[in-house]
């Protein structure tokens, strides 16, 4: 909904002036205005997107008593049931944002304000009186929420990008996130890429007290929270209906909105589902969808089945088939707008789809992420024994789970500096080790589940989903990701999850019963077909480009990565997302840390820019 960033450092005065630049930044999170609340030594920034109360929703907003100050990006979905809690109890609100309702929770208990949350935030809360200050984010990590120390206190923000202006001095790289980034697509954990900026984690509260403590614990645990559940006692029947139940309220709370809300459909099991649900909702018109397809071999093509889909629940949707090769001319910007090192192309489609929802003056839609990891829809949930014993052999303490990377591979091995390799193995997969050993309570199936959602969903597919929406001004929504959904997948049995190989056996029922078997063998999302397009690429060109990044010196044996370049005939398959990852890796080098991390041109071929 909107783009947050702030300072506090207490006993240290904060201008207006010095912290414009901040909100600047953010502008393309909010183009529907701007608003700012400094006093001495804090400041809370907002960029709208009005989604909800269009006309006096603007933050910051203030407590009844004027005690508290805050600024929020997300959305509350049970609002209107708090608001009418708190009135019931005789209180007044200024306005009709569902953001308000955390104020009147926080003045009458703190400690339980973020539990009785239903949605996704992250809000920065002040308490003038005591001079403290509190970040909270949601339990999942839908809305992202970043931080670093500055002298004296914190600065936080949205979106790493409107931190960087406070850096003095060359921007610095963290080499243990970039090894990340290299060998699974995205750098997980705490710290990001860019040295000293971190993530407050999904659930996690950060508090900076007037004497400039800092504070980061747990408000949520999602390992706790599974621990202490029951495991769901019904049969498959019992599961479907429980289901049913639960996306229901789910998506109807989802369509909370005072502007209209559309789709993005694949024509998989996930986005058929929410299809399906919005078609249930009572008094609704046909609601607006897109989706994609490639004009490419290289990928299954789900168009015709959105059609087919969309036909049955009567919405409007919009198909769009693209060139493959042509998208990638939105990589430079989009790797800018996701600003976190982080390289899933299917960024690539998303953003496409968000602009072409932005320009139906379309400002939510729903998604279908978090369905794999609550369900259990992924193959390598359905690993066999002997795999995973071999591959927790391999790699001791992992349980067999993320354990390869794609630097691993013999040939793209072999491009890597010797030091670099060397550093690498050592410590890349330390955050997914960290959490598979704090599941230990839980079975090896959950145990996967979870780390996917601790690591994987929060910090690639949600920061994919939030970015992409969110450079064109429009609000992705997950009602895969309402706790009580998410919770209920994550607690049934392993024979309700997966049976055989094949997994998400309580969605793929619920379709059955609905008779929708058409998107039970189709995978979910948006592929896309990296392939074509790192054939496509101008071999010397390639290599010049990556020569001319300092960063990539430092990593990479560049004649060795010569050495494969000129070969003949196409390129080997385990090169190809090497010599993608290495692409996108001189890019955002090339934006955030040799330059100031100013816009690019939203289409321009990649090595052409790289070039220039």
């Amino acid at each position: 909904m909107c783009g947050i960033a702030g300072i506090y450092t207490p006993g240290r005065s904060v201008t207006l002036e010095g912290v414009m630049p901040m909100l600047q930044a953010l502008s393309h999170r909010g183009p529907d205005g701007q608003g700012h609340f400094v006093e001495q030594d804090m400041a809370l920034l907002h960029a709208r997107l009005s989604i909800i109360d269009l006309a006096q929703g603007k933050q910051p907003l203030f407590s009844q008593s004027g005690q508290l100050a805050l600024v929020a990006n997300g959305e509350i979905y049970n609002h209107i049931e708090l608001r009418r809690q708190a009135k019931e109890q005789g209180e007044t609100f200024s306005t009709r944002s569902d953001c308000e309702v955390i104020l009147s929770l926080a003045e009458r208990d703190w400690a339980s304000c973020p539990d009785q949350l239903r949605g996704m935030f992250a809000f920065a809360l002040f308490d003038r009186t005591n001079r403290r200050l509190t970040l909270v984010r949601d339990r999942f990590g839908i809305k992202p929420l970043y931080y670093m120390e500055v002298p004296g206190g914190i600065a936080f923000a949205s979106e790493t990008k409107a931190l960087l202006p406070l850096i003095k001095g060359a921007l610095a790289v963290d080499e243990a996130s970039v090894q990340r980034f290299m060998q699974m697509n995205f750098a997980s954990g705490g710290q990001t890429a860019f040295a000293g900026i971190k993530r407050v984690p999904p659930g996690g509260k950060l508090v900076v007290d007037a004497n400039g403590h800092i504070t980061l614990d747990q408000w949520w645990d999602l390992v706790g929270e599974v621990a202490r559940l029951p495991v769901f006692a019904g049969d498959s029947r019992a599961a479907v209906e429980e289901f049913d139940g639960l996306m229901h309220r789910s998506v109807m709370e989802h369509r909370r909105a005072d502007v209209p809300v559309g789709l993005f459909l694949s024509g998989g099991t996930d986005s058929s589902t929410l299809a399906m649900k919005m078609a249930d909702c009572p008094g609704e018109a046909s609601p607006s969808a897109w989706s994609v397809g490639f004009d490419s071999e290289a990928v299954h093509d789900e168009l015709d089945a959105a059609k087919e889909l969309a036909v049955d629940c009567q919405i409007d949707l919009t198909p769009l088939r693209i060139n493959p090769i042509g998208l990638f001319d939105h990589l430079v910007y989009a790797t800018w707008a996701t600003d976190e090192l982080m390289g899933d192309f299917a960024c690539l489609p998303t953003f496409y789809l968000a602009s072409q929802a932005a320009s139906a003056s379309h400002k939510v839609v729903l998604m279908g992420e978090g369905g794999d990891e609550a369900f259990a829809g992924y193959g390598r949930y359905r690993m066999p024994a002997l795999q995973r014993w071999f591959c927790a052999l391999r790699s001791p303490g992992s349980g067999g789970f993320r354990t390869r990377g794609r630097f691993d591979r013999k040939l793209p091995s072999t491009w890597l500096q010797p030091e670099w390799r060397r550093t690498m193995n050592e410590g890349w997969r330390l955050p997914f080790q960290h959490a598979w050993r704090a599941t230990a309570g839980l079975d090896e199936l959950t145990r996967r589940q979870v780390v996917d959602m601790q690591t994987w969903l929060a910090d690639d597919l949600l920061v994919k989903a939030d970015r992409m929406l969110m450079a064109k001004g429009v609000e992705g929504r997950v009602p895969f990701l309402d706790q009580d959904v998410a919770l209920f997948g994550l607690t049934l049995p392993p024979a309700l999850k997966v049976q055989g190989r094949v997994g998400k056996q309580v969605p793929r029922a619920w379709l059955q019963q609905r008779g929708n078997t058409s998107a039970l063998g189709r995978k979910r999302g948006f592929s896309v077909p990296v392939t074509d397009w790192v054939q496509s690429l101008d071999r010397s060109r390639l290599l010049e480009a990556l020569q001319r990044s300092p960063l990539l010196q430092s990593i990479i044996n560049l004649r060795r990565v010569e050495e494969t370049l000129r070969q003949r005939g196409p390129l080997h398959k385990s090169v190809i997302e090497p010599l993608a990852a290495l692409v996108q890796l001189a890019i955002w080098a090339r934006l955030f840390i040799e330059s100031e991390g100013s816009e690019p041109p939203e289409k321009v071929d990649p090595l052409v820019w790289l070039l220039s």
